[in-house]
């Protein structure tokens, strides 16, 4: 059943959409000046206007308090601090597809165009009209890929229904079959990209376990993880055979239709100047969009990364790339645990460039303790921890 909103003005006088009942659901166009805020951590950036494309499934007749919803991304967005320069969020339900494909068809030119959709849809528009709809839709999402938009497919996004084939191949994976709902040990979630900053950046692991899906090409190792509980498993997500450049960022080892599980990665198709990130945790709303977890870090680095409108202030920032190396924790206060080649030399460098520490790595991960080569700790700010053979990079953020 879908749910209905009503709008409301938030105490700082933006526009926000509240559940409510008997009303149609309307397109809501949510605008806001906003800065960056201070729990989820990004990079400068400038302002992104973000459309949103959403039903709702409860397959497990969860409560509101418990369920993400149409109405709760837009909602989270719009909160504080969630790190996003937003220009705007429109939120437009699956039955109005129509005025979907009509927003992500602006030119780029026009000041109400978009730089990310987050597609949250299970199905495809209910009625006669709906196959239509849904292949105007399509058309639209892959020309927006095309021209630099970015697509972030969040939770059953990337579920196939019937007629939503040709979405899921935009999207280069697909999940069927049962979803089970687990609140017992919910799903750890790996980060088994090699130092993807869509994994990393801002994101706290747990600790590290050992993990391997040759199938999926990911070999044996030690994996930083965090555990989501409780969870709703997808056991049969995968991705396509027709995928062309893809990236597996996060998996499970859950022991449910075996012990190897894909959770996210991206695709990018020859043409498109954007990507595509798929991120399948996110049913339980208090953990998935929780502005100080993992999960709403990684939905924030997904919407900033996914398009080419993302930019940086830094010129040291500027270089980190989606190789980047692994660090945990990140944010961190004290010390922070990283993950590079044994017997690479490794440095930090701050914003300008300047090197204040200098270490080699070992066989397991290393730990830098925040001080400078002169013994002495080093003041809160952004870091770069790099290694001084390949140049690959990660993002510090030191906390006072």
């Amino acid at each position: 059943m879908r749910r209905c909103f009503s709008r409301a003005s938030s105490a700082d006088g933006h526009t926000v959409r509240k559940r409510g009942a008997g009303i149609a659901i309307a397109v809501a166009a949510l605008l806001l000046a906003s800065s960056p805020g201070t729990a989820a951590e990004l990079p400068p950036h400038d302002p992104l206007r973000v459309l949103i494309v959403s039903d709702e499934v409860n397959p497990h007749n969860l409560p509101d308090s418990a369920l993400t919803q149409p109405g709760d991304l837009s909602a989270a967005l719009l909160g504080p601090g969630t790190g996003l320069n937003l220009a705007g969020v429109t939120e437009i339900p699956t039955d109005d597809l129509p005025t979907a494909t009509a927003a992500l068809e602006l030119p780029s030119g026009d000041p109400g165009a978009f730089d990310v959709l987050v597609y949250f849809a299970h199905r495809i528009p209910n009625g006669g009209g709906g196959p239509a709809a849904q292949a105007a839709f399509v058309a639209a999402v892959d020309a927006f890929l095309t021209a630099g938009g970015g697509v972030v497919s969040f939770h059953h996004g990337a579920y196939r229904t019937a007629g939503k084939e040709s979405m899921v191949d935009l999207l280069g994976g697909e999940a069927t079959g049962a979803v089970p709902w687990n609140t017992t040990e919910g799903q750890r979630v790996l980060d088994v990209s090699n130092g993807h900053w869509v994994a990393t950046n801002g994101v706290a692991p747990e600790a590290e376990i050992g993990y391997a899906d040759a199938a999926n090409g990911i070999p044996s190792g030690l994996y930083p993880y965090f555990t989501n509980v409780p969870d709703e498993r997808y056991p049969n997500l995968g991705l396509l055979p027709a995928a062309e450049s893809v990236e597996i960022l996060f998996a499970s080892d859950y022991d449910e239709g075996g012990t190897t599980h894909v959770l996210g990665w991206t695709h990018q198709r020859a043409g498109w100047l954007g990507h595509v990130v798929v991120y399948q945790p996110g049913e339980y709303e208090p953990n998935a969009l929780d502005v100080d977890g993992n999960n709403f870090q990684i939905l924030a680095n997904a919407i900033l990364w996914s398009t080419r409108a993302s930019d940086v202030s830094s010129p040291v920032e500027a270089r980190v790339t989606r190789d980047a190396l692994r660090a945990w924790p990140n944010p961190f206060r004290d010390s922070i645990r990283f993950s590079a080649p044994s017997g690479r030399q490794v440095e930090v460098l701050d914003v300008a460039g300047r090197r204040v520490w200098r270490g080699r790595s070992g066989p397991d991960s290393q730990v830098w303790d925040g001080r400078d080569v002169t013994g002495r700790p080093v003041a809160a700010g952004v870091y770069f921890l790099r290694d001084a053979r390949d140049g690959r990079m990660a993002r510090l953020v030191k906390m006072r």
